[in-house]
């Protein structure tokens, strides 16, 4: 990033191997003790059940333990699956107005940064249309210090306009309404309880500008940006998809993207009707890279010992005689998956509105404001 962007939006006053568990809101198991954690390829396991975990009263306490700590230890192996935007997403970083300042909470290894950029307005006579740069500045936030470093490493260094931060979604360091737009993608539905989640909701309408009304917006964008401004009513087909509803992309508003319970189409077959909260488990296949080269590290000086080439011995190490096949580890990660029309609800009881909503790729998504 170019030393002389800055911003200022920070506030001033805040210093499928396993099967997955069934656990209620306040983290106690649903599941028979006893039952031990199996393997399979994928990442993501089919439905079984799981070690069951500890009676929680304390959310944080257990999102700390099925949450933060999952992802600490997975970083590197989710970041590798995650890099392709979601189109959703993309229209509406698009949709933005230049100059516009946003941000992406819950930003994981940071590839939404990659659609900022700082550079200057268009020259005076110059044609706008014919730009492809937005000129967006977009800081990122993430409660993973080992996924904020990745996003930092891989776009926050590398792309003008962005940045990006150590921040929980409960208590964000900015400014109010010190940003024109948010997204928060795959991040809520962390959340164990439904106060927590609201709370979250409520943090990121707290952040975002109030909305313009849309007749003094629509002077200055492109037609094909002004939509509808009616709500998308999420119907009872789980295939509607964003393409077929109006959104309203405009400033001022927060793009929210939560799992949805309703994936019977998908390889996880959830329905309407089972369970909400669930223990979904990660089969961390990458090995550990750190590991892996300290390891490769200590066979090659043994490799050059002196003594062995003398003699001709090449000793095989200690650590390949007692290797086992190598197992990979499976995390659980918690997950609320919501039911259709609960999103709409949860920034309804908080204050907002509800500009769009919609159902994509086993997600429930909402475009919401506050007037």
């Amino acid at each position: 990033m170019d030393k002389d962007w800055t911003h200022d939006l920070v506030s001033s006053q805040t210093g499928d191997s396993s099967k997955i568990s069934r656990i209620d809101a306040k983290g106690h198991s649903l599941e028979p003790q006893g039952v031990q954690k199996d393997t399979e390829k994928a990442q993501e396991g089919e439905p079984s059940q799981a070690a069951p975990s500890t009676a929680v009263e304390d959310a944080s306490q257990y999102e700390e333990t099925h949450v933060h700590a999952v992802y600490e230890a997975i970083a590197d192996h989710f970041s590798a699956t995650r890099y392709a935007p979601w189109p959703l997403v993309a229209q509406f970083l698009a949709a933005q107005p230049a100059g516009s300042i946003g941000l992406d909470v819950g930003c994981g290894n940071g590839k939404y940064l990659s659609g900022a950029s700082g550079a200057p307005p268009p020259r005076s006579g110059a044609n706008e249309t014919d730009s492809t740069d937005q000129q967006l500045f977009i800081l990122g936030s993430d409660r993973s210090e080992a996924l904020v470093r990745l996003a930092r490493a891989k776009h926050a260094r590398r792309q003008r306009g962005a940045d990006v931060l150590l921040a929980d979604s409960l208590a964000l360091p900015f400014r109010d309404q010190c940003a024109d737009f948010i997204i928060c993608i795959a991040v809520v539905h962390h959340l164990s309880t439904r106060e927590r989640r609201q709370a979250a909701v409520q943090e990121l309408l707290r952040c975002v500008r109030r909305s313009q009304s849309p007749e003094k917006v629509c002077q200055n964008k492109p037609a094909h940006v002004i939509q509808s401004q009616s709500t998308t009513a999420a119907t009872s087909d789980p295939k509607v998809s964003a393409s077929s509803s109006s959104p309203t992309f405009l400033s001022g508003r927060v793009l929210l993207y939560v799992w949805a319970l309703e994936q019977a189409s998908s390889r996880r077959g959830w329905e309407a009707g089972g369970d909400q909260d669930l223990l979904v488990p990660w089969v961390k296949t990458m090995k550990d890279r750190s590991k892996t080269g300290a390891s490769q590290a200590k066979g090659q000086g043994k490799q050059n010992d002196p003594k062995k080439r003398r003699t001709g011995i090449e000793e095989t190490p200690k650590e390949e005689q007692t290797q086992k096949p190598h197992v990979p580890p499976t995390f659980h990660r918690y997950y609320h998956l919501y039911k259709q029309g609960e999103l709409e609800d949860d920034v309804a009881a908080v204050g907002g509105r509800v500009v769009a909503s919609g159902y994509e790729k086993d997600n429930w998504w909402v475009v919401a404001d506050v007037l």
